[in-house]
């Protein structure tokens, strides 16, 4: 089942916005294919394990201050105090968005596990505690309307999302948070149509972080959940929202892409989330494929870092721009080409523990830099976004090395296995809760589906 199943010409019952609602109203997890089920349950442990690992960096912490503790509201995970549940949606958006490593879209340049799990997971505290809890189950359903909503949105409004300044995911975010959560809260689809009529008000999140000031990129994904949340219960409430607010002539498309975007969502195609992908490296995904081209020249050649003396590198568009972006924080490093560059050669990993300040102020840094050149290529540009393709040239004393990629890993075609995804969250959330709990925490998750209640998972994270 996709968005695409209700047929665009049939005006007479609604346009796009009534196609998602009734979509997402119509899901159910006895008739969901097994592969959904599973990437489901993936991407939920995937955001969870971000976001336990976010939890810790600056931005979240100031967060966390500026939202205030509530000792009436919900625990955030690692023992770091309790919150209200909008606040909750907030800080965990933040910290999944946070450390580069949250879940994407290709097709939309857009994460959705940011926005949306956070927002779901507030929802399943509140409920739990109200005496009507959410079932594993009924969560990962939403999650999958969430996602599909998200990443169908953002794909319809590219390039000119992007082209107007606009991060997909705080474009598009709040309307996927706020299916999700009206779809857990058992909304019909006129109340879930209702809910992006408010979720689309809190739309927004500008492309500026790139030329500098990136921390603000991070709380793109606190604010759509959070928005999205909200909208959700205020539909609940029978507050009135515009309900054809995607297509009417004062709506989102029009506001956000300037066109209608109405047939661009009507592929026959599987559903998105099993199209989205998961970061092995801390970066931005534009980078990662020329970082991996250049990881494996690297090895198979047993190049070393001074043996380097071009590197010539031909992508697309959006990919080049990053080739300008400074390393001079924690997170412009992650967005920066040369940055990564720099790694590759010198490690040939992207760990969060290589953005420390010690590896960003090393000349060698500066020493790539001067050796580096990124291109927009035509080439490239056509094969976006069906792939996010680079080609690497490594030249040294002893000759030019060439390495094609379409993408990087973690992809439906190459895959992070669920050993690696496990040893992924492991590696992130063992630091804050320790190894037996990251554990245990990991177990719930994974057989999330099997709870009555799924908010007792994140009991066992605190």
């Amino acid at each position: 089942m996709h968005i695409g199943e209700v047929a665009p010409s049939d005006s007479k019952s609604g346009g796009l916005t009534k196609a998602i609602a009734t979509f997402a109203a119509n899901l159910d997890w006895a008739t969901l294919p097994q592969d959904a089920r599973l990437r489901a349950r993936a991407h939920l442990v995937d955001t969870i394990g971000a976001i336990i690992a976010g939890l810790n960096e600056t931005v979240t912490k100031v967060a966390i201050d500026i939202a205030g503790r509530d000792a009436e509201g919900y625990p955030l995970p690692a023992g770091l105090g309790t919150v209200s549940a909008s606040s909750f949606a907030m800080i965990c958006g933040t910290a999944a968005h946070g450390i580069e490593l949250d879940d994407g879209y290709r097709e939309g340049s857009v994460h959705p596990g940011a926005p949306v799990v956070p927002a779901l997971l507030a929802l399943a505290q509140r409920a739990s505690r109200e005496g009507r809890p959410f079932s594993g189950a009924e969560l990962l359903t939403a999650l999958v309307a969430g996602y599909e909503v998200v990443c169908a949105m953002a794909e319809a409004g590219q390039p000119a999302l992007r082209e107007r300044g606009f991060h997909p995911t705080s474009a598009t975010g709040p309307l996927g948070a706020a299916t999700a959560c009206a779809k857990l809260m058992g909304l019909d689809a006129a109340g879930i149509e209702n809910a992006c009529g408010f979720a689309a008000s809190a739309c927004g999140g500008l492309f500026a972080f790139l030329e500098g000031g990136a921390d603000v990129k991070r709380l793109h994904g606190g604010m759509a959940a959070r928005s999205g949340y909200e909208s959700a219960l205020s539909a609940r409430a029978g507050i009135v929202a515009p309900r054809d607010v995607i297509e009417r002539s004062s709506g989102w498309a029009h506001a956000f892409t300037g066109r209608s975007v109405e047939a661009s969502l009507y592929p026959a195609r599987d559903l998105r989330i099993l199209d989205c992908y998961m970061k092995p490296h801390a970066c931005c995904r534009h980078l990662q494929p020329a970082f991996e081209a250049t990881v494996e020249l690297m090895r198979e050649h047993s190049l070393r870092a001074q043996d380097v003396r071009k590197i010539e590198i031909d992508t697309y568009r959006i990919s080049a721009h990053h080739a300008q972006v400074p390393w001079d924080s924690f997170a412009t490093a992650q967005l920066s080409f040369p940055y990564l560059i720099y790694l590759a050669t010198n490690y040939q990993d992207a760990g969060l523990q290589r953005f420390n300040d010690e590896h960003r102020n090393s000349p060698a840094v500066a020493e790539i830099a001067s050796r580096l050149v990124v291109r927009e290529s035509e080439e490239m540009q056509a094969r976006y976004p069906a792939e996010r393709p680079c080609r690497v040239t490594i030249e040294t004393i002893d000759g030019r090395f060439t390495r094609d990629r379409a993408e990087a890993s973690g992809t439906r075609e190459e895959p992070i296995s669920d050993e690696a995804l496990k040893q992924k969250f492991l590696g992130l959330v063992a630091p804050a809760l320790g190894q037996e709990a990251a554990e245990r925490v990991l177990k719930a998750a994974w057989e999330i589906e099997k709870a009555a209640d799924s908010s007792l998972l994140l009991q066992l994270a605190r």
